[in-house]
C-alpha cells in the first residue's frame, strides 16, 4: 500500500491511498472519478499527467505525456519515462506538489499521518526543540472562553504616535521617554536594511533625549579595518550634515578601545575629558557616546551630543542609550547577516546562471544582459508619466524579485539535451560527416563496379588491346561524370545545411538525387540519401526540427518545475511565475500556454522585450550573426505591430534606452 499527499497548491492535505497503481489526472473537482485516479485543480497538471505503478521491482512513476512534465526529486522524467520511486520523495506536477510514501516499511498509516505536516482538517501542533513542549491549538467548541478584556491591536499601536495628553503632565517625560523606547524597539524590529534602520533610529532619539541637537552612528569597517560614519541627523532641519563628520579621537579611545558608555555632563567643569583639545575644539557642552556591542565585539558607536549651555544629558540618559544601543547592536548584527546571506544568495544565482550558460558557451552573458536590460527597463515604467502606467510602482523587493527572475529565465535549458541546445546546422555534425563519408564510400564503389564491368567483359570477350583501351577511356569518363554529379550533390547539401538557405534551385538539385541508389561493395543498393536527411535540408528553414523545437521550448517549463522547488520568501514568492510567461505573446501564439495578454504578468512582458533585444543582436550565435540595435528594435516594433509585444513597454524601451548598457 501507498500514499500520495498533497504537499502545497488548492488541495493542500489531500491523502489518496492506493495499491497497484494511481494515475494523476486534472479535475474541476465536480466530476466524479474512478478510484485509481487523483485529480488536482491545477490548470498545469494534465488530463492524463503521469501514473505510479506497482511491479516486481516495486514502485515506479511514469510521465504520460504531460504537456508541462513530471519532476521526481530533481529529476525532470522525458515523456513516456518511468523511473522508481522511493519512499519520501517529492513528485511535483504543475505547480502542485506531492509526498509520495510506502507503507511497506511502516508499521500503519498512523504513524505516516504523525510524520507528516499536514494540518488540513485537524487541530494544528506546533512543535519545539524540547519533546515535551507542545502547544495546541484548540477549536472554539472544545474550551470554553473567559475573556476580561479585549483590545484592538491596531489602534494600540496607532496610540504611540499621539501626543501625550495634557492631564498626563507630571508624568509626561517618563510616558514620551516609554513611548520612544517602543517606537525604537518598533523599529529595530521592522527592517533589515542598514540604512532604513540607521536613520529611523537617529530620528527616534530626539524623541528620547530632549537635549539633543545632533545624532550620528559610526559603525566598523570589517573590510578595511577602520570605522565610518554611517548616518548623521541634526535636530534642526535646515543644519546640513557636513561629509567630515567630526569627533573626539579622546572619546573614540574610551569608547571603542575600552567599550565603555562615556556621558561627559558639561565638558567645560570636566577634568578628564573637558580639557582636551579633541573636545574643545569641538565646542561640545554635554555628550553621551555608547559602543555598539555584540558578544564583546564592537560593531560601532552612537554619540548624542549638544553645545548649548543649560543643556545638559543625565546618567539615567545614559542609561536609555546604552538600551537603545543593546538593541540597535543585535538589529545591526542581524542586518549584517542579512546581507551576508543575501550576497550567499546572489554568488549562488550568479554561479548558476554561469554554469547553465557554459553548457551553450555561443549564449554566455545572455541571461545577465537580459537582467541589465529588464531591470533598467522596470524602473523607466515606475518613473513613467505615461496614462496606462500611473499606477505601476515597483517596490524595491519586486525589482530584485524581477532580477533574479531575468537572471534565472533559462535555468530550465538544464533540462534541454546540449546536442539540442548547441545545434547550428540542419544536420548534427557526425550526421553531416555520416553524409560526407557515404559520398567517398559510394565514389569508390562506383569506380570498383565500373573497372570490375570491365575486366569481366574482357574475360568473356577476350578483347583486343585496342578494344580494351577504348572500353577503358569509355569508363573512366563514366567514373568521371559520376563524382561530378556527387561533388554537385555535396555541395548542394553543404549550402541547405546552413539555417534560413533554402535556395529554390539548390532543393531541385537535391530532390534529383533523393532516390538515388548506388550498388555498395556487396553488390547491394544502397541509399545515397536518408529520408531524415532530405526532410531536414529541404524542410526546414532553422537548424532545428519540429521535435526539436518542441524540446527548446521546454526549457520554460523546465525552469518552472525547477523554481518552483526553492522555497521563495513572500518577497519573492511570484519569480517561478515571471519567469515562466516570459515567452507568452499577448495574442496568444507564445508558449508554454499560449496565454493572452490579461493573464501575462506585467513583469513578464518587460523580460519579454529585454530577451528578444539581447537574442537579436547578440553577436556570438552559431545559427546567425547579430544584428544593430537599429535593426533590432525594427524587428521588435514589427513584433508589436503584430501584437505580440507591448506596445507602451516597447515605447519605453526605446525612449528610456534601457537597451543600452
Amino acid at each position: 500500500m501507498a500514499h500520495l499527499i498533497v504537499k502545497s497548491g488548492l488541495a493542500l492535505g489531500q491523502l489518496s491511498t492506493f495499491n497497484n497503481e494511481l494515475v494523476i489526472t486534472r479535475t474541476d473537482g465536480k466530476t466524479p472519478l474512478p478510484s485509481d485516479y487523483m485529480g488536482l485543480d491545477d490548470d498545469m497538471v494534465s488530463r492524463n499527467h503521469c501514473r505510479i505503478y506497482l511491479d516486481k521491482n516495486g514502485y515506479q512513476i511514469q510521465d504520460l505525456g504531460s504537456t508541462n512534465g513530471t519532476c521526481v526529486g530533481t529529476r525532470v522524467l522525458q515523456p513516456s519515462e518511468s523511473c522508481p520511486i522511493t519512499d519520501g520523495v517529492i513528485v511535483q506536477v504543475g505547480s502542485t506538489q506531492l509526498l509520495f510514501t510506502s507503507l511497506e516499511n511502516r508499521q500503519d498509516s498512523k504513524a505516516l499521518l504523525d510524520d507528516m505536516d499536514i494540518t488540513h482538517s485537524m487541530p494544528q501542533k506546533f512543535e519545539f526543540n524540547d519533546d515535551e513542549a507542545t502547544l495546541e491549538v484548540m477549536s472554539d467548541d472544545e474550551v470554553k472562553q473567559d475573556v476580561s478584556m479585549v483590545v484592538d491591536a491596531t489602534q494600540f499601536m496607532q496610540d504611540f504616535d499621539r501626543v501625550v495628553p495634557d492631564q498626563l503632565s507630571e508624568n509626561e517625560e517618563l510616558l514620551r521617554q516609554m513611548q520612544a523606547m517602543i517606537k525604537v524597539s518598533m523599529a529595530v524590529g521592522a527592517t533589515t536594511n542598514m540604512d532604513m534602520l540607521i536613520s529611523k533610529v537617529m530620528i527616534l532619539l530626539f524623541d528620547l533625549f530632549e537635549s539633543a541637537e545632533r545624532t550620528f552612528v559610526m559603525l566598523y569597517d570589517k573590510a578595511n579595518n577602520k570605522f565610518v560614519p554611517l548616518c548623521v541627523r541634526y535636530r534642526d532641519s535646515n543644519i546640513q550634515p557636513k561629509r567630515h563628520v567630526e569627533i573626539s579621537e579622546t572619546i573614540i579611545r574610551t569608547v571603542i578601545h575600552k567599550k565603555q558608555a562615556l556621558l561627559i555632563e558639561d565638558a567645560t567643569r570636566d577634568q578628564q575629558y573637558g580639557h582636551q583639545d579633541s573636545v574643545m575644539n569641538l565646542s561640545m557642552h554635554s555628550v553621551m557616546c555608547a559602543p555598539l556591542l555584540y558578544e564583546n565585539q564592537v560593531l560601532g558607536l552612537v554619540q548624542v551630543d549638544n553645545r548649548k549651555i543649560h543643556k545638559e544629558f543625565s546618567g539615567k540618559d545614559l542609561q536609555i542609550l546604552m538600551a537603545v544601543c543593546a538593541q540597535l547592536s543585535i538589529s545591526v548584527k542581524n542586518s549584517s547577516l542579512f546581507q551576508d546571506i543575501e550576497q550567499l544568495f546572489e554568488g549562488f544565482v550568479r554561479a548558476s546562471v554561469q554554469a547553465i550558460e557554459s553548457r551553450d558557451p555561443s549564449t554566455a552573458g545572455h541571461s545577465f544582459r537580459v537582467a541589465e536590460y529588464t531591470e533598467k527597463l522596470a524602473r523607466s515604467v515606475d518613473k513613467s508619466s505615461i496614462a496606462q502606467l500611473k499606477n505601476i510602482k515597483f517596490s524595491h523587493e519586486q525589482i530584485k524579485e524581477l532580477r533574479y527572475a531575468s537572471l534565472l529565465h533559462d535555468f530550465g535549458k538544464v533540462g534541454v539535451r546540449e546536442n539540442v541546445l548547441t545545434k547550428a546546422k540542419k544536420l548534427y555534425g557526425h550526421e553531416l560527416k555520416d553524409l560526407k563519408q557515404r559520398v567517398k564510400y559510394a565514389e569508390a564503389c562506383i569506380e570498383q563496379q565500373a573497372y570490375k564491368q570491365l575486366i569481366d567483359r574482357h574475360t568473356v570477350q577476350n578483347l583486343s588491346q585496342q578494344q580494351f583501351l577504348a572500353e577503358k577511356k569509355q569508363v573512366e569518363q563514366y567514373i568521371i561524370e559520376q563524382k561530378k554529379d556527387l561533388s554537385r550533390f555535396l555541395n548542394a547539401v553543404l549550402i541547405l545545411n546552413e539555417p534560413g538557405d533554402n535556395i529554390d534551385s539548390l532543393q531541385v538539385e537535391l530532390e534529383a538525387f533523393q532516390n538515388y541508389k548506388f550498388a555498395n561493395h556487396n553488390n547491394n543498393s544502397q541509399m545515397l540519401l536518408e529520408p531524415f536527411e532530405f526532410s531536414a535540408l529541404c524542410g526546414m528553414k532553422g537548424s532545428l526540427t519540429t521535435l526539436e523545437r518542441k524540446e527548446i521550448e521546454s526549457h520554460v517549463t523546465h525552469t518552472n518545475i525547477f523554481l518552483s522547488l526553492i522555497p521563495w520568501t513572500e518577497h519573492l514568492s511570484n519569480l517561478p511565475n515571471i519567469a515562466h510567461a516570459h515567452h507568452e505573446r499577448l495574442d496568444g501564439s507564445g508558449y508554454p500556454f499560449g496565454l493572452s495578454t490579461e493573464d501575462i504578468p506585467l513583469q513578464s512582458k518587460i523580460m519579454a522585450i529585454a530577451d528578444v533585444y539581447d537574442a537579436l543582436t547578440a553577436g556570438d550565435r552559431p545559427y546567425r550573426q547579430g544584428v544593430k540595435s537599429e535593426q533590432a528594435l525594427g524587428i521588435i516594433e514589427a513584433e508589436v505591430n503584430a501584437g505580440k509585444l507591448d506596445r507602451i513597454l516597447f515605447k519605453i524601451f526605446v525612449e528610456s534606452k534601457s537597451f543600452e548598457l
